[in-house]
C-alpha cells in the first residue's frame, strides 16, 4: 500500500538497533554531562574552601613572624650596654668639652709594598673607610664615652670619609697609618673590638696580606674638645618684595 506516493514499510531490525544505539549514546552523554557539571561544581567549592584556608594559614604565619620580630628586637635592646646607649645620646654635649680617662687605641695601616703576593687584588692591601668605620662602631658598641680619629674629636656631625688613598676627618686629610682612640671601660672596649665579626674578618687580611693592626690600652687618654659648630640651623623662606 502506498501513502502519498511513499511506500509504507515496517522498520527493520537494523533500524531499531540504530535508534536504540542513538538513545543509549544520548542518555550516556547526558549522564556524563551532569556528572561532569557536578564534579566541576564540587571542585570549585572545594577550591574556594582550600584558598580560604590557605589565606587564613598564611595570615597566621605572618602574625607569628611579626611576633617573633618584636621579640628579637626586645632581646637586642636588652643586650645593648647601658653605657653605649648613654654615650650615643650624650656624645654631642660631651664633645664640647675636653675629656680624659682610660681607653684603647687601634692603629690600622696598609700592607707593605715591598713583597706583594702574586695574583692579589691591590684593594686588599690598603685600608678602606669601612675598616675605620668597623673599628669605630665596635668601640661605640663597647661603651665608648668619647672618641678621636687621627686626634680629631668625633662629634655628631664629624664626617670620616675616604678620598683616594687618604681620609678626611672633619675636613682635614690624613694619610695612613690611621689611629682610632676611645675612652671608656678598657676591658669592655677591647672585648667589643676583638670579637666584632667585621673586625675579626679584617684580622684575616692582616694574617694573609700583612695589613697593619695594633691595639694598645692606656690608663689615661686626653681628648680635646671638638671645634665643630654643633648649633642647629634651619632654612628660612625668603619673601621677595613686590
Amino acid at each position: 500500500m502506498k501513502l502519498f506516493g511513499r511506500p509504507l514499510t515496517r522498520p527493520t531490525g537494523r533500524t531499531l538497533r540504530s535508534a536504540l544505539s542513538v538513545l543509549i549514546v544520548t542518555t550516556a552523554s547526558g549522564m556524563l554531562f551532569v556528572a561532569s557539571a557536578r564534579s566541576n561544581s564540587e571542585t570549585r567549592s572545594q577550591t574556594a574552601v582550600d584558598l580560604a584556608g590557605l589565606v587564613a594559614h598564611r595570615q597566621n604565619e605572618v602574625k607569628d613572624l611579626q611576633d617573633g620580630v618584636r621579640s628579637l628586637k626586645d632581646q637586642i635592646a636588652g643586650h645593648v650596654p647601658a653605657a653605649g646607649q648613654q654615650s650615643s645620646h650624650n656624645v654631642g654635649e660631651l664633645s664640647k668639652v675636653p675629656v680624659s680617662g682610660p681607653g684603647i687605641t687601634v692603629t690600622l695601616s696598609d700592607a707593605p709594598t715591598d713583597s706583594i703576593p702574586d695574583n692579589v687584588n691591590p684593594n686588599d692591601l690598603v685600608i678602606h673607610q669601612q675598616d675605620i668605620d668597623d673599628v669605630m662602631n665596635a668601640m661605640w658598641e663597647g661603651g665608648a664615652e668619647a672618641m678621636t680619629v687621627q686626634g680629631v674629636r668625633i662629634a655628631p656631625r664629624t664626617v670620616v670619609r675616604c678620598i683616594g688613598n687618604v681620609i678626611l676627618v672633619g675636613g682635614t686629610s690624613f694619610s695612613p697609618p690611621y689611629k682610632i682612640s676611645a675612652i671608656g671601660n678598657v676591658n669592655q672596649l677591647r672585648n667589643s673590638v676583638e670579637t666584632n665579626p667585621r673586625v675579626v674578618n679584617y684580622q684575616r687580611y692582616v694574617a694573609r696580606y700583612g695589613l697593619g693592626w695594633e691595639l694598645k690600652t692606656s690608663d689615661k687618654l686626653e681628648f680635646p674638645a671638638s671645634d665643630q659648630d654643633l648649633s642647629l640651623r634651619y632654612a628660612q623662606v625668603v619673601k621677595e618684595n613686590g
